[in-house]
């Protein structure tokens, strides 16, 4: 498309991230200057980044530069970074303008520049000594070398600015390959002018996974570990603390604190490690912009207190070739200047947004507002600009999650998902875990269903405190922290808001997850071979009876062939001879004979029972399963001779002689042996096989007794013709229906003594779209609770009549069609898509010790939990800190809260706007415009465009998103949105263009030509007010702006 010129750029508040990164083009000098030391020998345990000569460096230090670079010798010392001219639109320290040289400072940190003596007031240190950065060019060349601990985004941007400006960096990290891949000069996130600076400095910078490397070559370090929410809110410092901790006893090295703390984290530090050096070091870094605002910074702030105001002399000195005004202060305060001024940030923002939407309402133009009131000095015109808004929870550890770790579905409590991520990955620093290949079922607001979202860290604390105890109308249960978000409505299909569980009463509604994507390529066949080691057989020990074309093709075989499948057997004639008169082989054996196990059958002893390698995985064995849950046990019988199991199904002794022929004449078709007897008081049908119980009990996890059934693993992914027929079982085998007092209402119930399975069958109920409600009691003489589940409502039981025995059917449905009129219920509403809403019943808060449990989601920031309730996890992390950190002391926030809430409520106005322009949004084509939160960077955490895009898809929009560089890390957060590879895929038939984010590229776009003409309905939603809207509507389009 042909280029027009941009329109307007803007920038929001600073954040912690990682991705994918693309070299941008830009201004580069035409000489280099020497570095001032080389790197030594590399010791164990670290990386030194080397730089060799490329013939793309050699090419750029020999071309023409349009900046200019001048170095004298009076006052430039060789760490400086390249001088360039004020035209020069590269992101690095501009000289001053009174001054061809860097200006030495005068006494008491006075210097040239605009600010005079109240920039100098700003830099004194606290001691009134002089500051250490002064003197010749001998001594400004001694640069201090420095210590960077964690290379995320800050880090990473932390060390290359240092090392621009002169320092040998030392950066640690604790993950190896990212150790490797940066000593390989691989820049792993999108972040302009990073990358010219680590390769411009590659020989000042080492990247190591060794503390003690750092902790010998350097004495400040600067902790740039992230701090992520907890489930409750709060931040979690555990990487913190272990930086705390590898120091050791040290006093000669101070920690500079870099990440985001809570304010009071240095106090609480120094309180426990007296004799350590602290200072307080916010970064103030926005991503697309980080590298010139750490060189051009707004201010730098540098809180010590007593026992480290020498080494805030020395942070201070690091900052001094920046011109900068420095602000010294406290520990506490410069904790506090950061958080609030994000917050402070936010607030502006969600302020002009509410002033949009009343200047809509008025016919005033938003834009006019802000320029008039950003002209009052009081207020200024930064973050003036209105746009569709900016983007810890905690459950104890009895609560549930339905996960797919590595492709696996499994429903599992938070303690069970804990012991098994641990056994398999690094638990960081007390309490958190960053699993792989992790997912958790998940709902997007906007979307109709539930679905898998990858989980990107799971945390574990221990807790002493006040929990909240929720019950809802339909007996759905959770206990949460007493902070810990919901998602609420009031019922009425009003606009789902978030609110604490403490303050959850009778007129909140929350969200049960319903209905599911059914499995695009599902297996019909499941391999018992694995049951081996569940059994705790050797193979060796596992006898197989291959299909005798296998047997016979091995046999006709060459001696030296036969020789190596018979290796263990000491003649492999005599082997053969076994083989062929016996027709089986040890599983080892099959194994170096590179035969197929499918088709054969397995035992463990000659004669005994042998079973299928595979069992077909049809509605009839989904029948049997649910029949073991409702009437099954299994005993396992340990003896000289081995482990026997013993599978069995107990029926009435009279009236289940149907079931007893279903359960037996199944494992006849499969093969496997069965008994079939009858007690007093049952019917009984039961099988022995090792394999077989093996394989039922460990690795489809079904339990061995009522008391321990819980659903198998495998019915999650399973299509919804499995799930009916396992759940018919499940009901025929132990469930009732019964009339309503005569007639015609009826209801279907089942129960068990067992939470798990009782949890597994409300969800599994879910997936099918049928809302059952659950009673909890004791019945007379018991000594475990007892789960009752009812299914009722007549639309429901039509649904579920599967779960109604065959002969029974026709006379159910005949008497619910009698009903006169169908009564809505009362414990749970459907909405007009997405979840069903069921109301809060009883909120109880008690006391509670022991450990509690986190999943952070990103894109979603929910999880499904315990009976298919919907839990929330946190808000934007500076915004959502000082309101944690407001209401741990005590202090209700109310002007954050309302920032939240009008944050929220934007992107739900956009989706408004369209709908008012082209009615139903079904079927409709919806270009979204960036992905990213903001230009020049490819972070989609907290992103607009991932919630406007599940919204969009609830209402049935079709879809299409473009983005030049965040596109690969959205993908998979946008559900069935379509990822384009270019804004013209993304515009072609599109009935509406909703612009998320402010790349220049889309102000170039020939918006009157070739855009209209791709277009089936030139209409705009200009999400940032970032076009120019008078040339769209000459052109034809419908624009939407924001408050205009």
């Amino acid at each position: 498309m042909a280029p027009r010129p941009t329109r307007r750029r803007a920038t929001t508040g600073s954040r912690h991230r990682g991705g994918r990164w693309s070299a941008p083009t830009g201004c580069r000098s035409a000489s280099t200057l020497p570095a001032t030391t080389t790197a030594s020998r590399a010791p164990p345990g670290r990386t030194h980044r080397s730089s060799p000569a490329s013939p793309r460096s050699a090419r750029r230090a020999a071309a023409p530069s349009s900046c200019t670079t001048t170095a004298t010798a009076c006052g430039w010392w060789l760490g400086a970074p390249p001088r360039r001219s004020t035209g020069c639109p590269t992101p690095f320290v501009r000289r001053s303008p009174s001054s061809r040289c860097w200006p030495s400072p005068g006494p008491r940190g006075c210097r040239e520049g605009p600010l005079g003596e109240e920039r100098s007031r700003n830099i004194v240190p606290a001691s009134g000594a002089p500051l250490p950065f002064r003197g010749t060019l001998r001594r400004l060349t001694e640069n201090e070398p420095i210590g960077v601990i964690g290379v995320g985004w800050v880090g990473l941007c932390t060390a290359a600015c240092f090392a621009e400006l002169g320092h040998q960096i030392v950066a640690r990290d604790i993950l190896p390959e990212k150790v490797e891949s940066l000593s390989r000069g691989e820049v792993p996130m999108h972040e302009p002018g990073l990358a010219e600076l680590l390769e411009r400095n590659a020989d000042r910078l080492t990247f190591t996974t060794s503390m003690q490397e750092v902790l010998e070559r350097t004495r400040l370090l600067f902790c740039c570990v992230d701090t992520p929410p907890t489930y409750s809110g709060d931040a979690d410092l555990s990487r913190v603390q272990s930086v705390i901790d590898d120091l050791g006893d040290s006093s000669d090295h101070a920690i500079v604190m870099k990440s985001t703390v809570p304010v009071g984290t240095g106090r609480s530090i120094q309180r426990r490690r007296e004799g350590l050096g602290y200072v307080s070091n916010p970064e103030f870094l926005k991503e697309g912009t980080a590298v010139a605002d750490f060189m051009r910074p707004d201010r730098v702030v540098v809180g010590a207190g007593e026992g480290s105001e020498a080494f805030a002399d020395r942070v201070t000195a690091l900052y001094e070739p920046l011109k900068a005004p420095i602000v010294r202060t406290d520990v506490a305060s410069a904790e506090m200047i950061k958080l609030a001024s994000n917050a402070f940030l936010a607030t502006k923002i969600s302020f002009i947004n509410e002033i949009a939407n009343v200047s809509e309402e008025l016919g005033a133009d938003v834009l006019e507002v802000a320029r008039g009131m950003g002209l009052d000095e009081r207020i200024g015109d930064k973050f003036l600009r209105p746009g569709i808004g900016y983007g810890g929870s905690c459950l104890v550890g009895g609560e549930t999650v339905l996960v797919r770790h590595h492709g696996q579905a499994r429903l599992l409590e938070f303690e069970r998902l804990w012991r098994h991520l641990e056994a398999e990955s690094v638990t960081l620093d007390g309490g958190l875990i960053e699993p792989s290949r992790l997912e958790v079922l998940s709902w997007l607001p906007g979307f109709d269903e539930p679905r898998f979202l990858p989980v990107s860290v799971v945390t574990r604390r221990e807790y002493a405190g006040d929990v909240v105890a929720l019950e809802t109308k339909m007996g759905r249960r959770v206990t949460a922290t007493a902070d810990h978000p919901f998602i609420v409505s009031d019922g009425k299909g009003g606009d789902p808001t978030i609110k604490p569980a403490a303050e959850l009463g009778p007129e909140d509604w929350l969200p049960l997850a319903q209905g599911h994507a059914e499995p695009d390529d599902v297996s019909c066949l499941a391999s018992l071979v694995g049951a081996a080691d569940t059994a705790e057989v050797s193979a060796t020990q596992v006898i197989v009876r291959p299909p005798a074309p296998q047997l016979s093709a091995l046999l006709g075989r060459s001696i030296e062939s036969r020789r190596e499948a018979f290796a263990t057997h000491p003649s492999a004639a005599a082997r053969a001879g076994d083989v062929k008169r016996t027709g089986t082989l040890r599983l080892d054996e099959l194994v170096r004979a590179e035969l197929p196990i499918r088709g054969s059958t397995l035992g463990t002893a000659r004669n005994g029972q042998f079973v299928k390698s595979e069992i077909d995985l049809d509605a009839s064995f989904w029948r049997v399963v649910g029949l073991y849950l409702a009437e099954g046990h299994c005993s396992i019988d340990e003896s000289g001779s081995g482990v026997r199991y013993r599978l069995a199904w107990s029926f009435h002794p009279s009236r289940e002689e149907h079931l007893v022929d279903e359960v037996a004449s199944y494992w006849l078709r499969q093969g496997v042996e069965t008994r079939a007897w009858r007690t007093p008081t049952s019917h009984q049908v039961s099988l022995s096989s090792r394999i077989l119980g093996a394989w039922w009990v460990g690795v489809l996890r079904l339990g061995r007794n009522a008391y321990q059934q819980r659903l198998p693993d495998l019915i999650w992914d399973r299509p919804d013709d499995d799930k009916w027929a396992l759940l018919s079982g499940l009901w025929e085998g132990d469930g009732s229906w019964s009339l309503v007092q005569g007639g015609p209402s009826a209801i279907l119930e089942y129960g068990t003594v067992s939470a798990e399975l009782a949890d597994g069958v409300l969800r599994l109920l879910g997936d099918l779209d049928i809302v059952a409600s659950q009673r909890i009691g004791r019945t007379a003489r018991s000594t475990k609770d007892t789960h009752w589940l009812r299914i009722s409502g007549a639309d429901q039981i039509e649904r579920a009549i599967r779960l109604v025995p065959d002969r029974d059917r026709a006379g159910v449905l005949a008497t619910i069609s009698l009903q006169a009129r169908r009564i809505a219920p009362t414990g749970y509403r459907r909405s007009d898509g997405g979840p069903v809403w069921t109301r809060v019943k009883r909120v109880d808060r008690h006391r509670f010790s022991g450990s509690v449990y986190s999943l952070e989601v990103p894109g979603s920031h929910t999880f499904v939990t315990t009976g298919g309730l919907i839990s929330h996890n946190c808000f934007p992390k500076d915004v959502s800190a000082l309101k944690q950190l407001a209401g741990n002391s005590g202090y209700h926030f109310q002007l954050l809260t309302a920032v939240i809430e009008v944050n929220e409520l934007q992107k739900r106005r956009t989706i408004g706007k369209l709908a008012k322009h082209l009615g139903s949004l079904v079927n409709r084509e919806i270009a979204l415009l960036g992905l990213a939160f903001k230009p020049d960077t490819d972070d989609v955490r907290e992103a607009t465009s991932l919630v406007l895009a599940a919204r969009l898809q609830g209402e049935g929009a079709n879809v299409r998103v473009y983005d030049p560089v965040a596109a690969a890390n959205a993908a998979e957060l946008l559900g069935g949105a379509r990822v384009c590879a270019s804004v013209e895929d993304a515009l072609d038939g599109a009935d509406a263009v909703v612009l998320v984010t402010e790349w220049p590229e889309f102000a170039d776009l020939d918006w009157a030509g070739e855009v209209k003409s791709r277009m089936a309905t030139p209409l705009v939603v200009d999400g940032r007010n970032f076009l120019d809207r008078d040339g769209l509507r000459e052109a034809g389009f419908t624009y939407e702006g924001i408050g205009r």
